[in-house]
């Protein structure tokens, strides 16, 4: 009795795992004979791999772009926390100590440092490299007092500048941090440019692959009929070309990272010298998440084009 119920057992478990199997199978098949027809026609397929890879390196660009004003703003990022204050030249001591004091109650300031004349002066010859130039009889400079912010949002800079401005020994201040709010929005405007061109020249994959897949399919009107004939069902005979979609659209997200980086060593030079002109160095580098984008934007686009395609033409191409 226990052993025809351990044999029914195990001719359960195998039938019901031979339609996983043939699942299974069937996908392997489908991905080697995406990549078969790859092979087999290289002119047509490889040059609408190619203009997939133009069209989708022009969003990719941009959004490099802003990747690389990102991080020459971070370079930066610490100026835009530091706010100098100087001071009036005929400022008492006790007014530079009542200054001091205020700013020690600010809740905004992280930190305060007051630099002497003397002890500007003596940065001033090291940064220029000028001998003598600390034993100046008349020292130009004033007291300054540098200050570190909490934050760097401009809120921050601007309420504080308000009560800099009552100040008696307050002669002027620098607020800084402006410029990086410029690479911040210009930053942000490559990026909202970036996504707008992908979503536009998204709609120009679809139709570039679209077109190339109803050719194919009108080359299979034969094997679709016959499946169709002995029962196969929709998705049985989408697949193939959900495969062959999605390699061509992985394969132009491909070429487009490649002339991204390429496009970007050939403007690197370029960069670094602009870069070196505001004392900072950055060597330009193609952002992962970008290329990570390419990739997944790509299969999508030729997935979903090949979905458009296939359920819009498979089943007048099935109909006898």
């Amino acid at each position: 009795m226990s052993t025809h119920s351990a044999t029914d057992s195990h001719a359960t478990r195998e039938k019901s795992s031979r339609p996983l199997a043939t699942w299974r199978r069937h996908h392997r098949q489908c991905l080697k004979a995406a990549f078969t027809r790859l092979v087999r026609r290289p002119v047509g397929a490889w040059a609408t791999i190619l203009v997939l890879g133009v069209v989708l390196s022009l969003p990719a660009l941009v959004m490099t772009l802003g990747h690389q004003v990102e991080r020459i703003g971070e370079l930066w990022m610490a100026d835009a926390a530091r706010m100098d204050v100087y001071m009036k030249a005929d400022a008492s001591e006790a007014d530079r100590d009542a200054l001091a004091e205020w700013l020690e109650k600010q809740d905004t300031i992280k930190s305060l440092q007051l630099i002497s004349p003397e002890a500007g002066l003596q940065t001033l010859a090291l940064r220029l490299q000028i001998d003598g130039l600390e034993s100046m009889e008349s020292n130009p400079l004033p007291w300054v007092a540098e200050l570190t912010l909490r934050d760097t949002r401009l809120e921050t800079r601007l309420a504080l500048a308000e009560g800099l401005h009552q100040q008696p020994a307050v002669d002027d201040f620098s607020a800084g941090g402006e410029w990086i709010e410029r690479l911040e929005q210009i930053r942000g405007f490559f990026q909202e440019l970036g996504w707008w061109l992908l979503v536009l020249l998204g709609l120009t994959v679809l139709f570039v692959v679209g077109n190339t897949l109803r050719l194919e399919l009108h080359e299979r009107r034969r094997e679709i009929a016959l499946i169709a004939l002995i029962g196969g069902t929709e998705r049985y005979m989408l697949r193939p070309l959900l495969y062959d979609g999605a390699l061509t659209g992985l394969l132009g997200g491909a070429i487009a990272a490649i002339l991204v980086s390429s496009a970007l060593s050939m403007v690197s030079g370029p960069v670094q010298r602009f870069a070196a002109s505001y004392g900072a160095a950055i060597e330009p580098a193609t952002d992962p998440g970008v290329v990570g984008l390419l990739l997944a934007a790509g299969t999508f686009l030729g997935w979903l084009s090949a979905q458009i395609i296939g359920r819009f033409y498979i089943g007048r191409l099935s109909t006898p």
